[in-house]
C-alpha cells in the first residue's frame, strides 16, 4: 500500500461554533494509482489533501506511507514531504526572485539530490509541461496557467513516490488540461501515487478511483 489514511478528522473553531469538516475519512492509495477527490466548494479536499501530505494535522487519526507510520513532529514531517512527495498547490507558491529554472533546481538544492544535473532535470522537466523556452523569465513575466505548469514541474523535481495536488489545471485552457492530464496519466505508469482534487472532467477521466467528499464524509 503506497498510502493508507485511516479514521482522519478535522474540526476547526469559526465564529465561536466547532465545524467538523473531515469525519473519521479513510482512504488507501495503491502503487501506480490516480485518486480524485471530489465534491463541492468548501466541502474540505483542500484540507483532506493538506492533512495527507502532512502540510497541516489532523485531530485523530493516522496515516501510513508503505506501512511505515508518519510521526507527527515537524521536523520528521518536514524530512519525510521533501525526501518523498511532490505537493501542487493551487496559489503556486513559487518564489518570485528566482528565475523559472531555478524554482525547480531549488528542491533538487534542498535535497541534495541529482548533484551534477540538477539544471538538465530541471530543463527536462520543464519541456515536458511545455515551458522549457520560458526556463529564464520570472514568476510575474508568466500567466496564471503557465505558473501552473512550473509549479508541476517543481514538484516533480526530485522524483518522488507520491505527488498531491490541489486542483492542478484549475487555471488552464482546455488544450493545455489535457497535456498535463496525460502527463499524470504517464506518472501513474512510471508507479507514481497521485491524490489531486478536481473539478475538471479531464483529471476525472485519468483517474482509477474518483472519491467524493460531502458532509465530512469521503465516499469512494
Amino acid at each position: 500500500m503506497c498510502l493508507e489514511a485511516i479514521s482522519i478528522s478535522k474540526t476547526y473553531n469559526i465564529l465561536n461554533k466547532r465545524i467538523k469538516v473531515l469525519k473519521s475519512i479513510n482512504l488507501k492509495v495503491e502503487e501506480g494509482e490516480i485518486v480524485a477527490i471530489v465534491g463541492p466548494s468548501g466541502a474540505g479536499k483542500s484540507t483532506l489533501l493538506n492533512i495527507l501530505s502532512t502540510v497541516d494535522r489532523p485531530d485523530k487519526g493516522i496515516i501510513y506511507h508503505l506501512g511505515v507510520k508518519i510521526i507527527q513532529d515537524e521536523d520528521w514531517k518536514a524530512l519525510w514531504r521533501r525526501e518523498h512527495t511532490g505537493i501542487i498547490f493551487q496559489q503556486f507558491q513559487l518564489i518570485p526572485t528566482l528565475t523559472v529554472l531555478e524554482n525547480v533546481i531549488l528542491p533538487m538544492y534542498l535535497a541534495r539530490k541529482f548533484k551534477g544535473h540538477r539544471k538538465e532535470r530541471a530543463l527536462s522537466l520543464l519541456r515536458r509541461v511545455g515551458l522549457e523556452e520560458k526556463a529564464f523569465m520570472y514568476p510575474s513575466e508568466l500567466s496564471g496557467g503557465e505558473q501552473q505548469r512550473v509549479a508541476i514541474a517543481r514538484a516533480l523535481a526530485n522524483d518522488p513516490e507520491l505527488i498531491f495536488a490541489d486542483e492542478p489545471v484549475s487555471n488552464l485552457d482546455v488544450e493545455t488540461r489535457l497535456k498535463i492530464a496525460n502527463l499524470f496519466k504517464e506518472l501513474s505508469e512510471e508507479g507514481k501515487c497521485i491524490v489531486l482534487t478536481t473539478h475538471e472532467e479531464e483529471m476525472k477521466k485519468i483517474a482509477h478511483k474518483i472519491c467524493a467528499l460531502r458532509g465530512g464524509v469521503l465516499r469512494c
